[in-house]
């Protein structure tokens, strides 16, 4: 499949999201009428759709680098992108459960970790974020734990509302600054200074949000 009918298919599925079933894709009714997909099976196709979509929500996502120019702080630019991918995912949830569910059917849940490392490390990249020690690690890990949990949320309570992702991404990086704040209060060398049976290296401990 190329690029074109991806699109025409994913287009198809996110505006039928009820009516299919990433299982037996070929059911729908955008395969039966076209002859080009006979000989593909149906996880074939459902992960090639899948990875397109991840694709395309990254290339959406990487198109408001301009927008949040003009927001001086990073973490409000964390905050504004998060909020951005997260709306677009509340608004294709019965599609994005379908997604979740093959996928996890499939043992193929990696794929989903993958996406969302990959979206949390491209908010800092937009962001202006220009660590390369550990802590280029440890902010993207950190955001990709607030990004999924707040994801997994939309996606499994069915009271959840559009205007919760605000409250919950606030609550999120409260609870990171905090954490950094305890963290930055402690000496990590006289910590392990005082472990004298262990052979430790002490290294410089860099900041989160």
């Amino acid at each position: 499949m190329n690029n074109l009918e991806k699109k025409k298919i994913l287009n198809f599925l996110l505006k039928n999201s009820e009516q299919f079933s990433f299982s037996e894709i070929k059911q729908a009714e955008i395969f039966k009428k076209n002859k080009t997909f006979r000989y593909l099976e149906d996880k074939e196709i459902s992960v090639s759709i899948i990875s397109y979509f991840f694709e395309e929500n990254l290339e959406n996502l990487l198109s408001q680098k301009d927008k949040i120019k003009a927001i001086k702080s990073i973490t409000l630019k964390i905050k504004t992108l998060l909020q951005y991918q997260l709306q677009n995912d509340f608004e294709k949830k019965q599609f994005l459960k379908k997604v979740f569910l093959f996928l996890t059917t499939e043992k193929k849940f990696s794929q989903m970790l993958d996406y969302f490392f990959k979206a949390s490390s491209m908010m800092w990249d937009i962001a202006g974020d220009t660590s390369d020690d550990i802590n280029y690690y440890t902010k993207r890990i950190i955001l990709s734990s607030v990004y999924s949990n707040i994801f997994i949320k939309i996606m499994s309570c069915s009271g959840y509302d559009k205007k919760d992702i605000v409250k919950d991404i606030d609550n999120s990086l409260d609870k990171v600054r905090k954490f950094n704040d305890l963290k930055s209060k402690f000496n990590l060398s006289n910590i392990l200074s005082g472990l004298k049976n262990f052979d430790f290296i002490s290294k410089e401990k860099g900041r989160g949000f």
